[in-house]
Formats: C-alpha cells, structure tokens, sequence
C-alpha cells in the first residue's frame, strides 16, 4: 500500500484520488489569494517591501486561516498542521535538508554571502510553505486530485515570482515547488518542509536568482513571522469560541 492509498480519507472529509472534479467557493478563494498575493509579490520588489509584507499577512495568513477555521469549521489539519506523521515528516525533511545543504555552502562561498545570517533569513520564513502548500495544494486537491494539485502548486509558484524574478528564475522556482509539493502531497504535513528543509532548499533558491540575504533580512523575516503567529494565535482562539456547527 502505498503512502497516497494508505491515507486515502483526508482532514478535509474527502478520499483522495489522483484526479477529481469538485471545485467550491474554497477553490476560488485560494485562486483569489494567490493572484492577490502575486500583486502584492511584484509591488513588493517594485515599488516597497511593505506591500510584500501586507500580502503574507492578509492573504497568505488571515485569509487562509479564517476560511478554514472559521468558515469550514476545521482544525489546522486543514492547513497541514498536525501530529499526524510528525515524526516520519520531521525525519524526511532532516535527510533532505541535510543533502541540500552542501549545495546551500558551495552557493553561498561562490557569491560571498554570509551563510549564517541567509540561512537564517529563510529559515524564519514560515508564511512560504504554509501559504503555497498548507493552503493552496490542499485546497487544489479537493478540487482537482493530488496529481493536478502538484502541478497546480508549481504554476501558481512561478506565477507568484513572474516580475519580481526573470522567467528562467520563476520557471526553476515552480520545478522546485513541484519537488516539494511531491512531498508534502505523501505525508500531507508542513514539518515535512518546515523548519528542517525548506529554508536550506529556499537558501539555494535565492542565491541562484542572485539574493544574498543579510541579517537586516533576517530581523524582518522574524518580525514577520512573530505577526504570523499573532494572527494564528487569534484566529484559532476566535474559533475555539464558536458554536458547534
């Protein structure tokens, strides 16, 4: 049995399957989040790291939260949180990250970037896999089966580079993001990319479209994420408190 087969039922209450058709008001939120959040993207790198800044918090934290907590009565399951596999997921991402980081060195020693203060810029950045994975691969599941859903997650990744990057860049972005949404789609658990892989894989991402990040980098990215966490915080405690649907 293999690892899609054996958790064919998901935390949404849909079997799993490689292709499906049941698109929602969900599918369009997350389609809406994403072009929003590109917009925001591109103003981020062309006009002021505010809007870039304004579009992780609304649209890809507040708006993914509140729709699965709140308006689908869910557990942050839904968004790829969870103790399911959290020991398999933790011990992948360990091996991956742990085989990525010879490249992340070389990378970081051929462009004189400081490999602390960059690894420690990407790995303070949760809203990335959250956003692109815990909320838009799984709500391109539901609608569409884990196999679309992996080619979903690529284009909408490229997509959200397009401007901010040249294209070559934001096409080798979307293969990585297939590589990992191949991943995620088998444990279906964000420690699978988060804390231990992603911000190595994201390390070499960076460095080779030629972002070198300091630790002026790294005091926003925590900034960022502690607000990240606020929001969490506060949506998951707004949710406790309703009614039993």
């Amino acid at each position: 049995m293999n690892a899609f087969s054996a958790r064919s039922e998901t935390a949404m209450g849909h079997r799993r399957s490689a292709f499906a058709w049941r698109p929602e008001a969900d599918t369009l939120i997350a389609l809406a989040t994403l072009l929003a959040f590109s917009l925001c993207y591109y103003a981020g790198t062309a006009i002021d790291s505010l809007f870039l800044w304004l579009g992780i918090l609304v649209f890809g934290t507040f708006v993914p939260l509140w729709t699965v907590l709140h308006r689908r009565r869910e557990t942050l399951a839904g968004v790829g949180i969870t103790r399911k596999l959290l020991l398999a997921s933790l011990a992948i991402s360990l091996v991956l990250g742990a085989g990525s980081a010879y490249q992340l060195v070389t990378l970081a020693n051929a462009s004189g970037a400081d490999i602390a203060s960059h690894l420690a810029a990407n790995f303070l950045v949760l809203w990335e896999p959250f956003f692109v994975f815990g909320w838009l691969y799984l709500r391109w599941e539901r609608a569409f089966g884990w196999l679309p859903a992996i080619a979903l997650t690529g284009l909408g990744f490229m997509v959200q580079h397009l401007g901010s990057v040249p294209v070559a860049a934001a096409a080798g972005f979307g293969v990585f993001a297939i590589l990992f949404a191949i991943a995620f789609a088998m444990m279906r658990n964000l420690a699978v990319l988060w804390p231990l892989f992603y911000p190595v894989a994201s390390g070499i991402g960076t460095l080779q479209a030629g972002y070198s990040m300091g630790w002026g980098d790294a005091g926003i990215s925590a900034i960022v994420l502690v607000l990240q966490l606020v929001i969490f915080w506060w949506i998951a405690k707004r949710a406790k408190s309703l009614p039993a649907a």
